[in-house]
């Protein structure tokens, strides 16, 4: 039988599109975004107080990096932010010739490059692509032809990146060479099926167990890569969950975002706790996460 466990609200934030999800182990902080309010917020859960800066554009994932500020993702590419200030300085647009697109999900990896995938506004298959990006920030396309370049996360050994392509429902894995950043073998590990949802975000535990995002499935679920078996689900009383990050003193706290809606286009969930941050105490740990050296 499945373990589920119910989630406690951790901010009612109220998100029109919250996302990104990312603790900071060296700063206990929990950074995340409002993609379509074009926020970044650093919320602090000891006392929960939610800082809130805004940007030029749409804004998709936050991350920190080895320079003390953080590195985002955005509609017009990758840019940084000043968490004092709020000081927004674009960098890169790896796909300034595909304005209809914009980044999606993105994360440093064990050597401190950027991984980071794009989406489609129109939502039409095989436009978005998933690049690589050196601390240098010259850049290089890793994966064309992707529908939804979402959740991304490497095993505690460091040798397999797992990744999601959401309109293909299943998380894929890679053979992963830290020392160049290049990917190989891709392979299927886990299949989801629509009656849960559609995979999103995704982080990944000390025993080697992934936690995907349910988008539509109100949930995030912990999955055995071996065997592509569901274990656990954590459930939240909306909808449209988003991305999950370990975080607290032991990293076994595990938070995660929602949304009302996906776009512009779409109907607002009615439910009175979309768009608002989670948070469960998980029976494991996490890892925690890398930073950009960039």
């Amino acid at each position: 039988m499945i373990q589920e466990t119910v989630a406690e609200c951790l901010l009612e934030a109220g998100a029109t599109l919250g996302e990104g999800a990312c603790w900071d182990a060296e700063k206990n902080l929990l950074y995340w975004v409002d993609i379509l309010s074009c926020e970044v917020h650093i919320l602090d859960p000891s006392t929960g107080e939610d800082r809130v800066w805004p940007t030029p554009c749409h804004v998709t994932f936050v991350h920190p990096t080895t320079k003390g500020d953080l590195i985002l993702g955005t509609k017009n590419g990758i840019a940084r932010i000043c968490p004092t200030s709020g000081a927004f300085t674009p960098l890169i647009d790896p796909e300034a010739d595909l304005p209809g697109n914009r980044f999606n999900d993105g994360k440093p990896d064990p050597a401190g490059r950027l991984f980071a995938g794009s989406i489609p506004y129109d939502g039409q298959p095989g436009q978005a692509n998933l690049w690589r990006i050196e601390p240098d920030l010259s850049f290089s396309k890793i994966l064309g032809s992707v529908g939804n370049s979402n959740g991304l996360c490497w095993s505690p050994n460091q040798k397999v990146l797992y990744y999601i392509d959401t309109k293909l429902r299943r998380v894929d894995a890679f053979d992963y060479c830290r020392d160049s950043g290049d990917l190989s073998n891709r392979r299927t590990v886990v299949t989801v099926d629509p009656s849960l949802g559609a995979p999103d975000g995704m982080t990944i535990d000390s025993d080697g167990c992934l936690w995907t995002a349910l988008w539509g499935g109100g949930a995030v679920a912990r999955w055995n890569p071996k065997n592509g078996q569901l274990l656990e689900k954590i459930t939240a009383p909306c909808p449209f969950v988003t991305c999950p990050t370990f975080g607290g003193s032991d990293l076994s706290v595990l938070f995660f975002t929602t949304a009302k809606k996906g776009n512009d286009r779409m109907e607002a969930d009615p439910s009175p706790a979309s768009g608002n941050l989670f948070a469960a105490a998980t029976n494991v740990c996490g890892l925690p996460n890398f930073r950009f050296a960039g």
